[in-house]
């Protein structure tokens, strides 16, 4: 514990070159990489915990997508969270995959993706929602579930065999307990357990090995059409039997201004908050399961970004790299449930996402793959690596 606080203190020391300086001397203490565990967890949990979320599929050009596996792989990450949407792959139709706009098959970026992570011995985790136009007739918004479950059935059963072997890890939906993430109808439990059933039929009739994540949910203290407090969804989900059909529950964990050891409170979201996720898994007999962390982080917005859009609150940069290994250390010496930590996120083209925007102020490298200082952070925890 002793040198957990002086790791913070270090990091603390300010930005700029005293950061730099911090970061140093933190390198010379020598530790071991971060990534043993007690044993006795779960199965599914006793995995290197370093991941994080790749944008991939906004990149235009083939170079950043390497560019960016290349620094993942060199940070100590083996996990990439990538977004894999049914919209963008089955088009313009059932059936069909090609992109007239660009005159080539639907198909052809996702396998780069996936040769890319082959090659530089990357695992994926694929989550795979927003149903297609055709398949959500009088549905305007991208995040409603299909009309016909069979058909999302059906997709991952194309996704897992032509990826098969390379993709075993699929999340399904994600956070469907806000109105925003559900086609804006509010959210309903007893409507996502069906979904989860028909994604993880589809997926074991594939392979068995295929490892089905079921969606995590916003960390959330509002009950209202808009949005389901989390606790209350997973209690009302795992009371259908929807347990039965995952193998990992992933969740968010945004430690927010709290730092990784603080205890956790039901009317405090912070990074500990999975604790209750983790008690109505065991209350329902699903001790087995472990919890992977498919949104993991702190915000180091600038201290004069506008405080109407720190939903994230925010921490200084030096305290964000500190955090995120603490957080994952903390995970790894007291949760022997907890799997992969994805942090947020790696990065994002300026197209998507810019300095403008509070959540910009996730990313572990610059637009430019510029590393910051919590990419540097992670890299020396994961691999043991000092800094030159």
């Amino acid at each position: 514990m002793t040198r957990r606080f002086e790791r913070r203190a270090l990091l603390a020391a300010g930005a700029g070159a005293s950061a730099l300086a911090a970061l140093a001397a933190l390198a010379a203490c020598g530790d071991a990489a971060v990534g043993q565990r007690r044993r006795g967890g779960p199965e599914l949990a006793n995995v290197w915990p370093w991941g994080t979320n790749t944008f991939l599929d906004l990149e235009v050009e083939s170079w950043k997508r390497r560019q960016t596996l290349r620094m993942v792989r060199d940070a100590g990450i083996h996990w990439i969270k990538q977004h894999v949407p049914w919209a963008d792959i089955e088009t313009p139709d059932r059936g069909q995959y090609f992109d007239s706009a660009a005159r080539r098959s639907t198909w052809d970026k996702y396998d780069e993706i996936v040769d890319l992570a082959d090659e530089f011995g990357l695992s994926i985790i694929a989550r795979v929602d927003r149903a297609p136009a055709w398949a959500r007739p009088g549905q305007s918004l991208a995040t409603a579930p299909p009309a016909a479950l069979a058909d999302y059935g059906s997709f991952l059963d194309t996704l897992a065999r032509r990826y098969h072997g390379r993709i075993r890890h699929f999340q399904i939906w994600n956070e469907p307990n806000l109105a925003g993430e559900w086609g804006g109808a509010p959210p309903g439990p007893e409507a996502y357990a069906p979904l989860l059933r028909t994604a993880f039929d589809a997926l074991k009739a594939v392979d068995a090995a295929n490892v089905v994540i079921a969606a995590p949910m916003a960390a959330t203290l509002e009950r209202s059409p808009r949005a389901m407090n989390e606790l209350d969804y997973l209690e009302r989900l795992y009371q259908t039997g929807a347990g039965r059909f995952m193998d990992v529950q992933a969740a968010n964990a945004f430690g927010l201004e709290y730092p990784p050891d603080a205890p956790p409170d039901p009317d405090v979201l912070n990074f500990r908050r999975v604790e209750f996720v983790r008690e109505r898994m065991v209350a329902h007999g699903l001790q087995d399961k472990p919890i992977w962390f498919n949104e993991y982080g702190w915000n180091a917005s600038p201290a004069d970004m506008n405080p109407a859009q720190l939903v994230w609150r925010r921490v200084p940069e030096t305290t964000q790299a500190a955090w995120s290994v603490d957080g994952v250390r903390f995970g790894l010496e007291s949760w022997p449930w907890a799997g992969v930590f994805s942090l947020w996120f790696f990065r994002k083209p300026l197209t998507a996402l810019g300095p403008d925007q509070s959540e910009y102020y996730f990313r572990m490298v610059e637009p430019d793959f510029m590393p910051r200082l919590v990419y540097r952070a992670v890299q020396r925890a994961a691999t043991g690596a000092a800094f030159a």
